[in-house]
């Protein structure tokens, strides 16, 4: 009998987002195979779960690979987990899939959590057309290199990057497309989720010496009708505020902060007192 291979999504951060059917193939499957046995760990024992776990990442050994062949081979489930969101994307996950397929396994892609569909959504930017390019290289002259071959593409692009790299990438884009509009999520789906909109520079302001928690950036497209600064120059606005600064307060809002801690980094991009800001905002 053929095994079957059941790809999870894990939550980004909120434990809740766990979806039903989720839980029940954890609950039933007779191996979990994950790229961090620590952090599914802690997810399983948070849901009462009590299952033998196989490490599955970039680096498995090919020991752990066959012990999940043999399992699909001898008709078992196995589930998979990603760190976080929907396993196969920027993971391993296809490979396990692959492998599955080739033993002539049944595999099931639950739906779920996945911060690249939610950033595109929460940007604010086109989402009719997308492409999501994972890490950016680590060292600079390539992530510059990346940065140029990204900016030319007509789409919304989304790109995934490390806190203690997002300072220089912001710099680096400012560099490239320096009136291009951009999104920058933090801690998605978590407690203190905040998104910077603008251009590289006011994302950059923004966002300030905040180095922690992971981060999607989302770029509008080489094809985007008008850049920030065009919006600008036209008077193009909601009540007196630029359409992106008015994403930016809401986001601010839905991510925790008070008006008045929101308009203080606005004022400062848009050169305004923040008091002007702010009553744009309260008529708004």
């Amino acid at each position: 009998m053929a095994g079957h291979l059941i790809l999870v999504p894990t939550p980004l951060g909120n434990l809740g987002d766990l979806t039903e059917r989720g839980r029940e193939a954890l609950s039933q499957c007779d191996l979990v195979a994950c790229e961090d046995t620590r952090r599914t760990g802690g997810l399983l024992a948070h849901l009462g779960i009590e299952k033998p776990l196989a490490r599955f990442d970039d680096h498995a050994p090919l020991e752990a690979r066959e012990r999940v062949a043999l399992a699909l081979a001898g008709g078992r489930t196995v589930a998979y987990c990603s760190d976080a969101g929907m396993p196969g994307v920027n993971d391993p996950g296809f490979e396990l899939a692959r492998l599955a397929r080739e033993a002539g396994a049944r595999v099931t892609v639950l739906p779920g959590p996945s911060a690249v569909t939610l950033a595109v959504v929460a940007s604010g930017l086109p989402s009719h057309a997308f492409s999501f390019w994972g890490y950016l290289p680590s060292r600079s002259e390539p992530r510059r290199a990346a940065l140029r071959r990204l900016a030319a593409k007509e789409e919304t692009v989304v790109v995934f990057e490390t806190p203690h790299r997002i300072h220089e990438t912001l710099l680096e884009l400012e560099e490239v497309v320096p009136d291009r509009e951009i999104a920058l999520g933090r801690e998605l789906t978590k407690l203190h989720e905040t998104w910077y909109r603008g251009t590289p520079a006011q994302v950059q302001a923004a966002l300030g010496s905040e180095g922690r928690g992971e981060m999607v950036l989302v770029m509008a497209g080489a094809d985007a009708k008008r850049t920030v600064s065009e919006d600008l120059e036209a008077g193009e606005d909601l009540d007196g505020l630029p359409e992106w600064a008015q994403r930016y307060l809401e986001a601010a809002r839905e991510g925790g902060m008070t008006l008045r801690e929101a308009v203080k980094p606005l004022a400062r991009h848009l050169g305004l007192p923040a008091s002007d800001v702010y009553r744009m905002a309260i008529e708004r």
